[in-house]
Parts: structure tokens; C-alpha cells; sequence
């Protein structure tokens, strides 16, 4: 199962000492069946590779981990832009699709049964319906109004500032927040 990206982020922390790898010796290539692979020039390869940010919110830019198929940290690029164009490309559609995160625009109805919630809402990206387990848990507050909820399968919804949605959906979310 897929962690979380706060677990990554946890993990990228709690590392003793990092790996700073050298851009110019790595290539990043997708093999045949469509995975992520990495080589590391005149050193390792890796046959199942992630790539996530170190600090999505704060600096989005800088600082990429690459992650092994078992979630292990690699090590981390200072500066993605100066990786070679192909890899640089699919480290940016791979970070694209892990960060995929729709805005919700309204909320169509919050309904909870057993501490579980199932939400029916209307994003930038189209009409979605999720489920959370315990929407006190799934929601962070980033501030300003700011809001990430994540599902039960990691997938992650923002609020830009959930006090200027319809009256409606603010009272559904009044509950939680």
C-alpha cells in the first residue's frame, strides 16, 4: 500500500543523512511495462521508482526525493531543473500525477455513518465523490482557510478557503472545521 506523502515527508526527516545526488549522473527511463526506473551512473540502478517532493508546500522547486519500491529514500535532487531534459520530463509528469489535487469548488453533501464520511462534491477537475475515514483525521488545516482533505485511497482534494464557498457547503464543512 502506497504511503501517504506526510509519511514520506516524515520519513525524508527523520533520515540521519542524505544522499544529495548528482543530476548529471542520473537517468530516469520508464522500462516496458510503464514503471519508473532510475540509473545512477557508474554506481546502482533501481527497477521501481517514485518521485516526491521534500517540501511540496514550502518549496515546491527544489528538493525532489527518489524513493525505491519499497518506499526507501534514494536520495534527494537539490535542483530537478538541472537533470538531463528526458529525466527532468518524467520526474515532472511523476510529481504532476502524485500532486494531482483537485480544488473543491462545492460541496454537494457530507453524510457520516460509523466515523465514516462520504462526500459528494464539485471541483475545477468535475464532479467527484470520495470517502474518509474520520474527516477530523482527513482534513488539515494549512491556515488561511486553506484546507487538504485526503480519502481512504491517498488521494487529496484542497479548499482554497473554505469561508468563501456557498453558504451550504460552509455549513456542511462548519461541523468539522
Amino acid at each position: 500500500m502506497m504511503r501517504s506523502s506526510a509519511e514520506l515527508r516524515l520519513d525524508l526527516a527523520r533520515e540521519p543523512h542524505f544522499d544529495y545526488l548528482n543530476p548529471a549522473k542520473l537517468s530516469l527511463f520508464r522500462d516496458e511495462s510503464g514503471r519508473l526506473r532510475l540509473t545512477v551512473e557508474d554506481d546502482r540502478s533501481y527497477l521501481d521508482v517514485r518521485v516526491v517532493r521534500a517540501f511540496p508546500f514550502s518549496d515546491p522547486a527544489r528538493f525532489i526525493g527518489l524513493l525505491d519500491g519499497a518506499d526507501k529514500v534514494i536520495g534527494l535532487v537539490e535542483d530537478p531543473r538541472e537533470l538531463e531534459d528526458d529525466s527532468r520530463a518524467l520526474a515532472e509528469k511523476a510529481l504532476a500525477r502524485h500532486y494531482f489535487i483537485p480544488t473543491i469548488q462545492r460541496v454537494v453533501s457530507l453524510t457520516e455513518q460509523y466515523g465514516v464520511v462520504y462526500l459528494d462534491v464539485e471541483t475545477d477537475r468535475g464532479p467527484r465523490e470520495f470517502v474518509a475515514k474520520g474527516l477530523r483525521d482527513a482534513i488539515a488545516d494549512l491556515g488561511e482557510g486553506e484546507l487538504l482533505i485526503s480519502d481512504v485511497d491517498g488521494n487529496r482534494y484542497r479548499i482554497a478557503d473554505w469561508r468563501q464557498l456557498d453558504v451550504r457547503s460552509r455549513r456542511f464543512l462548519d461541523r468539522v472545521v
